[in-house]
């Protein structure tokens, strides 16, 4: 890279870099355009990898002696024995590097088959977005062609919207099954106790830092958050696997429908284009003082007429329930199907009176109807502590869930930050707003706020709507359906005799 006029110089002062005499410093990285190519397949002992680079790359033989990529040939032995196997030169757009100044040795190992393919990445957040960007584009195929490659990524919090908070709360969620998540906590770390943490606080509250984004393993938004750091500890705590995984996936139930039970279902309606996506968020309210979130649905390719579809069946499970549906853009038509196609009639309506289209089915999300829903989940969640929350997925959106300057709540601004979970969760509560649930529930006692602190349904269920569907099979061995009633010699009657060599019986 003799030529610098058309790189970017980024100056080092925090990292070191690998060399045959140990971890060195250097001043910086280069970062710039090479069309041209060489990808050279490498082997030592049993692993191999790959190394792309630029054709006037120096790389270092066996006898220390140094040669251009350009003038490498299968079987050329490089230093510490690897073995050149095979050589590739092509041409693409992707941003190449260097690394300027090396310390003593002026040379690095550029390829980690020397240190058995492990990359480190320390203080992963914290490193600038376009550094870390371009940086992974250009390593992550590499790093990746091989099976024997490990990648470390390490840090502490540095707040939301970077790469290493989506790649850890994916991985959190089981997104990512590549990845594995662990942490260390503060007080694991030998010396450190109550008292430390307590002299902690006071050193950082003086420079406007949280001990929770430092030490405390959360990335939450402190100071403009919906929901206390503390409370996001405990949700990640009680945060587990459902107890079936339905819909391709979508579909996740922690608890199954107890008869009698009463449950109310948030909405929320994407376009289904694979941005934000359909959300349906399942509560129980039979126990105000222990609501839980038991089933949450979540797919951001599902189209709003089909959406209005897997609602009816869903709410066909849950006791059909109250549906507190947002109504703006796409919701409309999810409230429309609903109502003419399905002819459901358990959908929520609820408009500021000072706006227009009042009385019409679903909730309008104003600005206004928006704060006292936000305010609404506030109370039962973070004052009253009585809302369990088994999702993952739905306690990383309450972490990025912000309040902005003129008062309004939705999701910090960035990349990889959603809040379709949270606002189908605001809605469902909304449920215990008084102004609605005394038109939609029987309100049998009120708490010293005048919010609801028992209540009962009007209208008993039938038993056949709290169950899931048969058809659901949760054994991924169970039989495919069978036609039963045909006669001897039929393939229906094939069937039959299949499932009793598997050991089925016939029941009844």
């Amino acid at each position: 890279m003799a030529d610098l006029s058309n790189h970017m110089i980024y100056k080092n002062t925090k990292f070191e870099i690998l060399t045959d005499e140990g971890f060195k410093d250097f001043k910086g990285l280069i970062v710039g355009k090479n069309p041209k190519k060489i990808s050279l397949g490498l082997q030592t002992g049993n692993l191999s990898s790959t190394l792309i680079c630029t054709p006037k790359h120096k790389l270092i033989l066996n006898n220390k002696a140094c040669i251009y990529a350009k003038d490498i040939k299968p079987g050329t032995i490089l230093h510490n024995k690897i073995k050149v196997v095979s050589i590739k030169s092509y041409e693409d757009e992707t941003l190449v590097y260097e690394f300027l100044e090396i310390s003593d040795v002026h040379r690095y190992f550029a390829n980690n088959v020397l240190c058995h393919q492990c990359l480190i990445i320390d203080e992963m957040a914290h490193i600038p977005d376009h550094i870390l960007k371009e940086f992974w584009t250009s390593v992550i195929p590499v790093i990746s062609s091989s099976r024997d490659t490990k990648i470390f990524a390490v840090s502490t919090p540095n707040g939301t919207g970077n790469l290493f908070h989506k790649i850890y709360t994916e991985t959190e969620r089981g997104e990512l099954s590549q990845w594995h998540y662990d942490k260390i906590d503060w007080w694991e770390i030998p010396g450190r106790n109550a008292k430390w943490k307590e002299e902690m606080e006071g050193a950082l509250a003086g420079e406007g830092r949280s001990f929770d984004q430092e030490f405390g393993n959360v990335f939450l938004e402190t100071g403009q958050s919906a929901v206390d750091a503390e409370l996001i500890t405990h949700l990640r705590e009680i945060a587990r696997p459902p107890i079936s995984i339905l819909e391709d996936g979508h579909y996740k139930i922690w608890k199954e429908p107890i008869l009698n039970h009463i449950y109310a279902i948030g909405v929320d309606v994407g376009e289904g284009v694979g941005q934000a996506a359909s959300v349906a968020q399942v509560l129980d309210l039979t126990d105000l003082t222990d609501i839980e979130l038991v089933a949450s649905y979540h797919n951001n390719q599902i189209d709003p007429f089909h959406f209005a579809e897997l609602l009816y069946k869903i709410t066909h499970q849950w006791g059909r329930p109250n549906l507190l549906i947002e109504r703006n853009n796409c919701g409309g038509q999810v409230v429309d199907a609903l109502k003419e196609v399905h002819k459901y009639n358990n959908i929520v309506d609820y408009t500021p009176e000072n706006q227009k289209y009042y009385n019409r089915l679903g909730i309008y999300s104003h600005s206004n109807s928006k704060y006292k829903g936000v305010t609404n989940m506030r109370y039962w969640m973070n004052s009253l502590r009585v809302v369990s929350i088994y999702d993952i997925a739905t306690t990383h959106e309450l972490e990025t869930f912000v309040k902005y300057p003129n008062g309004t709540w939705k999701k910090k601004a960035g990349d990889y930050i959603y809040d379709d979970r949270v606002m189908s969760l605001v809605w469902a509560l909304l449920a215990l707003e008084p102004e609605i649930t005394e038109r939609y529930y029987e309100i049998v006692q009120s708490d010293e706020r005048g919010k609801p602190l028992k209540i009962a349904p009007f209208d008993i269920v039938a038993p056949e709507y709290f169950k899931l569907d048969s058809f659901f099979q949760r054994d991924s061995d169970a039989p495919l359906p069978a036609f039963i009633g045909a006669g001897p010699g039929s393939q229906m009657e094939d069937e039959l005799k299949t499932l009793r060599k598997q050991g089925w019986k016939p029941y009844g």
